[in-house]
């Protein structure tokens, strides 16, 4: 059985939940395992005016996770599809959807990401980081609601 990863990088929640539903279709299309990964920098501890530590770095992590779990079952719920597994890592995006994959044995990775420099710049390193990897990168152009399905780019990297 072959596996997908659908990566969700921190700044292109709100594009990467809108088009989740399209991939792990996509996903389901190829017979696919399918595993949703959210990518985000290690949080900062969350400080008040007075520089009082009102949450650490680890709260902040579990509060991150949490949110993003329940918006991945949500657009899931909404949708009507079937739940899949949802994870979280911390650290530096690029190198922790190397490491996922690898952790899942992914077959392919997809993603879509937004239209900003940031996440264009991140799209390339992610590109250049599995260039001579065997494993299949998808990334998902266009816009996300707006277009017909026909109109969306799907193409591998």
């Amino acid at each position: 059985m072959t596996r997908m990863l659908i990566a969700i990088f921190e700044g292109d929640e709100g594009r990467g939940l809108v088009q989740v539903t399209r991939l792990i279709g996509l996903g389901r299309l190829q017979n696919a395992a399918v595993r949703v990964a959210y990518f985000h920098p290690i949080p900062r501890d969350r400080t008040d005016r007075h520089d009082r530590i009102v949450s650490d770095r680890f709260r902040e992590m579990l509060r991150i996770e949490e949110a993003m779990r329940e918006a991945v079952t949500g657009v899931l719920r909404a949708a009507g599809r079937a739940p899949v597994e949802c994870v979280v890592r911390f650290g530096t995006p690029v190198v922790e959807v190397e490491r996922e994959a690898e952790a899942f044995a992914a077959d392919a990775v997809a993603f879509a990401p937004g239209p900003g420099l940031r996440a264009r710049w991140r799209a390339w390193r992610v590109r250049r980081r599995f260039a001579a990897s065997p494993v299949r990168l998808l990334v998902l152009e266009g816009a996300g609601g707006a277009r017909l399905p026909a109109e969306v780019a799907m193409r591998p990297a």
